[in-house]
């Protein structure tokens, strides 16, 4: 310790070492400004899709139509939004079976349920779910048949059974030269008891 402040203090390496301090702040300073005068950071532009652009264009002169859906304008100038409609399975009235309960394959337990449809032409599909009632049944009841006690417990499993019995709704409707208008089904029960 005694070395080092005998050697600051000697006039010449003092004055050495002052002069190296000052060389490498005025350096820095010198990089650090030049590097702000010479190369400007221009904001990254945003990659312009020039195909669409163009579409965009000939869909304003009316050379081509519009692929987006145009929103209806009620009477008040407000837009309509289609709202879904929930129908339950099993026909209408009081009198009308609309639960299942099916013994579940490889266990003393047995499910019961009730389902609603939802679509966005509500009334067309009341009229499938009353036209094709027994067939729907039946396509719920092969659904229930296909799996085990685990395979309903958990809300991903029972939206996967809920999905495959949408999916095979609408593939029947198709069959049947009808267009696939169940958007979703919904549990409105679901209880599974040991049997």
């Amino acid at each position: 310790m005694k070395k080092l402040i005998l050697f600051l203090t000697q006039k010449r390496y003092l004055f050495l070492a002052g002069l190296g301090l000052i060389s490498s702040i005025l350096t820095f300073l010198f990089f650090f400004f030049s590097n702000t005068l010479f190369f400007k950071h221009e904001p990254k532009k945003e990659k312009i899709n020039i195909y669409e652009l163009a579409k965009e264009e000939a869909i304003k002169l009316g050379r081509i139509e519009s692929d987006k859906e145009i929103p209806k304008i009620g009477p008040d100038g407000k837009v309509i939004v289609p709202s879904l409609t929930y129908y339950d399975i099993g026909g209408m009235g009081p009198n009308s079976n609309k639960s299942f309960v099916s013994n579940i394959i490889g266990s003393d337990n047995y499910l019961s349920m009730e389902i609603a449809f939802s679509s966005y032409e509500g009334e067309k599909l009341g009229d499938f779910l009353k036209e094709y009632d027994p067939d729907f049944r039946n396509i719920v009841m092969k659904e229930i048949e296909k799996r085990e006690t685990k395979d309903f417990l958990g809300s991903k499993k029972r939206n996967e059974f809920l999905n495959a019995i949408r999916d095979s709704m609408n593939e029947f409707l198709i069959s049947k030269d009808e267009e696939p208008i169940i958007f979703n089904a919904v549990f409105k029960t679901f209880v599974i008891k040991k049997g």
